[in-house]
Parts: C-alpha cells; sequence; structure tokens
C-alpha cells in the first residue's frame, strides 16, 4: 500500500452521504465475527453502538458483498457523533396551549 489509505476507506463526509442508502452491513466482532447485520449504515452505526453499551467489541462495520467499504472503530465514533448531533430529542411532555 505504500502508506497511503487502503481502498476501501472512505472519508467521514462521503460515509455522511451514504448513511442511508440501502445496502447489507455487517457489524464484526474479533476474529471476523459476525455480530448482525443492518440495512444501512446509519442502522449499523445504532446496532454497534448497541453491542458496544453491551460490552461487545465491535471491530468493523462492513459493506457487502465483498467488503467494498470497511468502517473503522475510530470512524465508527466519529460518525455516531455526527448523526447524534442532528437527532432532534423526542418530547415526552404533551405541549399545551
Amino acid at each position: 500500500m505504500g502508506g497511503g489509505l487502503p481502498r476501501n476507506y472512505r472519508p467521514d463526509e462521503k460515509l455522511d452521504t451514504i448513511l442511508f442508502e440501502t445496502a447489507v452491513w455487517t457489524i464484526n466482532g474479533p476474529g471476523g465475527q459476525i455480530l448482525g447485520t443492518a440495512p444501512s449504515l446509519r442502522q449499523a452505526l445504532d446496532t454497534a453502538a448497541s453491542f458496544t453499551a453491551s460490552g461487545t467489541a465491535v471491530v468493523t462495520l462492513c459493506r457487502m458483498p465483498d467488503d467494498n467499504v470497511i468502517v473503522f472503530p475510530p470512524q465508527i465514533r466519529r460518525l455516531q457523533k455526527l448523526c447524534a448531533g442532528r437527532e432532534i430529542p423526542v418530547l415526552r411532555e404533551p405541549i399545551t396551549r
């Protein structure tokens, strides 16, 4: 690779544009174990957060087939923060006028 980035790397900005595109994403643990699948990168990020919260290590997110996009933990965390910053909090109390 000569010190460059792998072919299946995508910058955060590119991944941001495909968050909701339909594709099969695998959530992978140590040793390539597939922990689960998701129909979009956005849902894969949520699933990865759930696994991490339960104490399960998430090593990569991979878009299938052929692992043509791989997202590693530092980028997973950045994308999760990006998504969280865009979410609108759910109102728990009814709005009265």
